[in-house]
């Protein structure tokens, strides 16, 4: 548990320090996002698979991008809220890529999760993960955000979710 929690304390400083450095020169986003979750309770049995939405907002430059973002998720056997900071970075950048507005990224995910079950289950605790994707840029304000996020839990009841994310960011 001590691991898990200096684990969340890092990336929430690095997240933080990113994001308050980079905010004034980065373009700063809102979005949504539509994931088809995966979220997998603490026996193997105990597994639900529905749509999940979100809410994001954060700054990105041409190397990083952090966002906070708001997720629910509920298919009726399973009820899972998230809020959760992510700090990307954007790899294979070169001129063939800004010719196509592909950005591929890989990053981190640190936050709080509470998780309901219709077994009486109600339990809160920290999550951490991984993401990876690629932003393709259709406009200059515009952009999809395509990628799979997985995230463990620090709770015993929730072993972990899985995303496939469809984003939509406006860019201002």
């Amino acid at each position: 548990m001590v691991k898990k929690l200096g684990m969340v304390l890092l990336c929430t400083a690095l997240g933080s320090s990113v994001y308050a450095r980079d905010i004034s020169e980065s373009q700063k986003f809102i979005g949504v996002e539509v994931s088809i979750t995966e979220v997998q309770g603490n026996q193997p049995s105990d597994t639900s698979h529905d749509q999940s939405y979100g809410l994001r907002v954060g700054a990105q430059n041409e190397k990083w991008r952090t966002m906070f973002t708001l997720n629910y998720f509920d298919s009726g056997e399973h009820n899972v809220e998230k809020l959760f900071l992510s700090v990307d970075y954007f790899f294979l950048k070169s001129d063939m890529m800004d010719n196509y507005a592909l950005q591929p990224y890989l990053g981190v995910n640190v936050g709080y999760m509470n998780f309901e079950s219709t077994g009486g289950i109600d339990a809160s605790g920290f999550l951490y993960g991984a993401q990876a994707g690629v932003v393709i840029d259709v406009t200059d304000e515009v952009g999809f955000d395509v990628g799979y996020r997985y995230s463990l839990s620090s709770a015993d009841e929730l072993d972990h979710t899985g995303d496939v994310v469809f984003g939509i960011n406006y860019q201002y």
